[in-house]
């Protein structure tokens, strides 16, 4: 088998039995399909169950408790025995080309050992789809990474062995594990993003808080201090984290990710989460940051509906 598809699963709901579909439904057929279910709550282990007995190449996993996305991601690339290794979400959708173009990409580059694709953000439906284009070479990719991460966790191949390699995901680094991986592979390897769109990416406000955001902003940044002091002591990055955190006005980032969140949310056509955020505001920024919030989208909403 060339190819594993990984997917971790954690209280999915819904959006889950598309994201396997697309996986099932691939031009390319020769893969297996490890689905690891870590500790949900909800009916994702039926879902997980209900296809795995309807198609041979699902492979099921289930954890009686939550171990954590690191973790589970670096169980699924040792139960793999693949070369290659797709990442899969269980919000998302991979279009039907996707394996087969990854792996002949993989294939022609052999350089390569982490390759990304152009995306779309999800919109309420096809029409409202937004092409998300991004670095394409190592070298422009490298670059970028050091200001921010450029590559869509769930649309990556990478070459198993190189990865686990290379230490797999550290747990150290909860919200930002794929960021720092990227770094590690930056600095011995090539990476790439392919130039055509892939995946359907949910872009979802479900279960974001802005503490969750600062706090994902922190390990970014940890991330990013570990691969610049790579001497350094754990104690030692955390600390230089939290001094790059303290440059930061909190206030400031998280009316930035507000903004940005919201502007997204439009363009997608996406307008109950538009409206859901927008009224959030209210109390994650204030009442006049939120009357400010609700106002554009409100403007949006007529200008595009109307």
């Amino acid at each position: 088998m060339n190819i594993s598809v990984i997917l971790p699963v954690y209280n999915a709901g819904n959006p889950l039995k598309r994201a396997i579909e697309s996986i099932l439904e691939q031009d390319y057929k020769d893969f297996d399909f490890i689905i690891i279910d870590d500790g949900s709550s909800d009916n994702s282990s039926e879902v997980i169950r209900h296809y795995a007995s309807r198609d041979r190449r699902i492979r099921g996993f289930f954890h009686e408790s939550n171990r954590g996305l690191s973790q589970t991601l670096n169980e699924a690339l040792n139960l793999s025995e693949a070369e290659l290794v797709v990442r899969m979400d269980q919000d998302d959708e991979a279009l039907k080309n996707r394996l087969a173009i990854q792996y002949a990409y993989m294939r022609a580059r052999p350089e390569v050992i982490v390759a990304g694709s152009f995306v779309y953000h999800m919109g309420v439906n096809s029409l409202y789809d937004h092409l998300i284009v991004l670095p394409k070479e190592s070298k422009e990719i490298k670059e970028e990474l050091l200001k921010q991460n450029c590559l869509y966790h769930s649309s990556v191949i990478m070459r198993r062995r190189e990865i686990l390699d290379l230490g797999g995901y550290r747990v150290e680094f909860k919200n930002a594990e794929d960021y720092d991986l990227w770094l590690r592979v930056s600095r011995h390897y090539e990476l790439s993003n392919i130039n055509i769109p892939l995946l359907r990416y949910r872009f979802s406000v479900r279960g974001m808080t802005l503490g969750k955001k600062w706090e994902q902003f922190y390990f970014v940044n940890l991330a990013l201090a570990a691969y610049k002091n790579s001497d350094k002591s754990f104690k030692d990055l955390e600390k230089i984290a939290r001094d790059l955190l303290s440059g930061y006005d909190r206030q400031w980032f998280l009316e930035q990710v507000y903004d940005g969140t919201l502007k997204e949310l439009c363009i997608l056509h996406l307008w109950y989460d538009a409206f859901y955020l927008a009224i959030k505001s209210f109390k994650d920024l204030s009442k006049k940051k939120g009357f400010e919030k609700l106002r554009r989208v409100l403007y949006s909403y007529m200008k595009y509906r109307c």
